[in-house]
């Protein structure tokens, strides 16, 4: 039945020009009788060009984009991006992204690294969640294999966020929101011109709301939202080839977690006579109210400090020079039973210490050099991760039968490179591009363990691979990676291109594994490696007055030694690890469109369908997962989204209308088959009211609603019926409304 109404909805949205939003989605000017396409600037490529002109398939959103879409975090990004794909729900800290089914979450031990990677002002950011989400320029995501300019680990793609950086005039804005569930939000920014060189922007937010599924023990309440954000940054120009942007960005998250719901028990499994009752009493109170034994809870504290500084040698010849330091606490308890039983309870850090505690230093000197119809980009690029203090946790389970504690984990990252990229015009419509990385790793440790119940602290259980308390890890990881482009500017307003390109991801080790085995084939993990081939089109165009926006893009990528979080038995323990699938195919196509039929009315659409399937993968545990779909990668997903300025007096101002829709198809989540391995289907639908220029003033008051429909969805899951013998998941936000009040200048 909800499935009917949401495709009803669905197609109400599309006739009424209601639903979700385009990538390079060009808004209209502020004034109703806007008649053109906005251009849209992007950096795909490290320099500024429009977006209509890169031959990469771009998703881009202004900064009014972003705010009239109301996107403050990842998954509110993939709601209008085709092909992306958020993880985020669990840690807010650290949204895994997804693109094109690649990407997913990083390695359990070192190396590695997630196969989307964020950029914070041309920084690889750890962190990517609503703290950077304020005061952006613009966001962009692009889609394919990044590794020749953006790292080595893009293999997915990468996803650009551009601060506001200060000008030379004064200029600023504050605004504040109240909602539901106690919302209460506020932004602001301003601009500080210090004198004709030398300019200063300083800004803020936080954001507090509570959460909607409640403990009915304690009545503490999950899914809450408690973040707030300051940046400083500072523009030095003292003449017009010097330009050094400095920024620092702190982040502070202090929130309960995602709570998680109990949705089914494995009667076969180790205590399913135990949870069979507690299941019953959680379906008979519904998704929002559940029973926890451990201190769920997602805290953290980030800071970034970098430097991005330009020098224009000559005419012809530009460095650029990029320096960063990231710094990141965090602290998180889970209950990976969502029961009152201890049966796999993350307790969070031992009081006064942190679960991860870890600092990255990273330096880019890159050159750019012009010459007539060729233009050539290269690079050395460093980076250096270590954490600055033991990391620990403490661990309940089997019904309380074992604590663990990893109180000294030592790990040590770094990563060099060098790379060159050219495009070069053979004649005025016809362009050829190509570049090559190559990278280096290095990766290392030492791992120890703590068992209070076996009597020793040094483990001497025989299940143990070593009799003392710890054990040093090494390893190294290298590869290449590379493209090769054509594009045809077939006219003015027709872009045609075809790439090809190879990404690398590092190599890593699980440490967990020399616990029991220092021989063991699980202990590397393997370099993952990416080929793919594009095809695409960009094509603006006008007709009788209408003004239309058509992007289409059709991939093939051939996936191999994926590295995938899986379960394996280490001495008698089933252990969470990295392991590599053999091969995947990944195809898929995209379409991002706008058309503006009349003056007043923009219509943007977008749509994706992903393949995403194992072509080999025996799993961990020796189960054959070939021809399995990817985990969290939804084959098909549309938005549609329609913003229409009502005929009022100009002296009352600038009001619009917009409503927007995004579907999702199915998710697989578990790794094989089981009860609720498979999130369905579900379409989200947003409406908002823009009054702007309130009676000529600065002044503007939006209404929003988000989820209007109140769907309820899920959003993450721990799918192991199989191994643990249960199933928990998180659910999605529920219907959301409020005003925003917002005042600049």
């Amino acid at each position: 039945m909800r499935q009917t109404i949401m495709t009803g909805v669905s197609a109400l949205a599309f006739a009424l020009a209601a639903s979700s939003a385009l990538a390079q989605t060009a808004e209209p000017q502020a004034e109703p009788q806007a008649t053109t396409l906005d251009e849209v600037v992007v950096t795909a490529r490290r320099t500024e060009e429009n977006i209509q002109d890169v031959p990469v398939a771009v998703t881009a959103f202004s900064q009014e984009g972003l705010r009239q879409r109301g996107i403050e975090t990842g998954t509110d990004l993939q709601n209008f991006t085709p092909s992306l794909s958020v993880v985020g729900n669990t840690n807010r800290n650290q949204e895994n992204y997804t693109i094109r089914g690649i990407g997913g979450i990083g390695s359990l031990g070192t190396g590695g690294g997630p196969g989307v990677v964020a950029y914070f002002a041309e920084v690889p950011s750890t962190a990517s969640g609503p703290g950077l989400l304020f005061d952006l320029q613009s966001i962009q995501v692009l889609k394919g294999p990044q590794g020749t300019l953006f790292g080595r680990n893009t293999t997915g793609g990468a996803v650009l966020l551009d601060p506001v950086k200060p000008g030379f005039e004064p200029d600023g804005y504050i605004e504040g929101t109240v909602g539901n569930l106690d919302r209460r939000s506020a932004r602001a920014a301003v601009t500080l011109p210090l004198s004709d060189s030398l300019s200063l922007r300083l800004a803020g937010q936080f954001d507090q709301r509570e959460g909607f599924v409640t403990d009915v023990n304690t009545g503490k309440d999950y899914n809450d939202r408690n973040n707030f954000s300051l940046r400083g940054g500072l523009l030095f120009q003292p003449n017009d080839r010097i330009s050094s942007y400095t920024a620092v960005n702190y982040v502070d998250i202090d929130e309960n977690g995602p709570g998680t719901v109990l949705l089914a028990v494995n009667p076969a499994g180790p205590v399913a006579a135990l949870l069979n009752p507690l299941l019953a009493a959680q379906q008979a109170r519904g998704n929002d109210r559940i029973a926890l034994s451990a201190d769920t809870k997602n805290v953290s504290q980030t800071l970034l400090a970098l430097n991005n500084t330009t020098f224009q040698l000559t005419d012809n010849i530009t460095l650029k020079n990029v320096l960063s330091y990231t710094r990141t606490r965090a602290d998180f308890g889970s209950d990976g039973d969502a029961s009152i039983l201890v049966i796999n309870d993350l307790n969070g850090a031992i009081p006064g210490r942190w679960n991860v505690d870890n600092e990255t230093w990273t330096e880019e000197l890159q050159a750019r050099i012009e010459l007539g119809r060729l233009t050539f980009q290269t690079g050395v690029f460093y980076s250096d991760t270590s954490t600055v203090t033991p990391l620990t946790f403490v661990q309940r389970a089997n019904l309380g039968a074992i604590s663990l504690v990893q109180d000294s984990a030592h790990v040590n990252d770094s990563s060099k490179a060098v790379y060159g990229q050219f495009t070069y015009a053979i004649t005025d419509t016809l362009t050829a591009n190509a570049g090559y990385r190559y990278t280096w790793d290095e990766f290392g440790g030492d791992i120890s363990i703590y068992i209070p119940q076996l009597g020793n602290a040094c483990g001497t259980n025989p299940g143990f691979a070593f009799p003392n308390c710890s054990r040093a890890f090494e390893g190294e990881s290298d590869g290449g990676t590379w493209q090769l482009g054509l594009d045809w500017q077939a006219t003015p307003d027709t872009l045609i291109y075809g790439v090809s390109r190879h990404g690398y991801k590092s190599g890593g080790i699980n440490p967990s594994v020399l616990l029991v085995s220092a021989t063991s084939p699980l202990f590397n993990i393997r370099p993952e490696t990416v080929t793919d081939g594009e095809l695409g089109l960009k094509h603006d165009w006008s007709a009788s007055g209408i003004n239309a926006r058509t992007n289409l893009a059709v991939f093939y990528m051939k996936y191999e030694d994926i590295q995938r979080s899986d379960y394996a038995l280490i001495g008698g323990f089933n252990t969470q690890l990295i392991t590599n699938a053999a091969e995947a195919t990944v195809k898929g196509f995209e379409f991002e469109g706008v058309i503006q039929p009349i003056a007043p009315l923009t219509i943007t659409a977008t749509y994706s369908y992903n393949d995403a399937t194992y072509d080999k993968y025996i799993d961990g545990l020796g189960v054959d997962r070939s021809g399995f779909p990817f985990q969290y990668v939804p084959e098909t997903k549309y938005s549609l989204d329609a913003k229409l300025f009502l005929p009022v007096p100009s002296t009352i101002g600038d009001v619009s209308v917009r409503a927007s829709y995004a579907w999702q198809d199915d998710q697989q989540v578990a790794s094989d088959l089981q009860p609720f391995g498979v999130i369905p289907a579900y379409g989200l639908l947003n409406v908002r009211l823009d009054w702007e220029h309130i009676a000529g003033s600065d002044v503007a008051l939006s209404l929003y609603g988000t989820n209007v429909t109140d769907e309820e969805y899920r959003v993450t899951s721990n799918a192991t019926y199989n191994t643990t013998g249960l199933v928990g998941a998180a659910f999605g936000d529920p219907r959301q409304y409020g005003v925003t009040l917002r005042y600049s200048w």
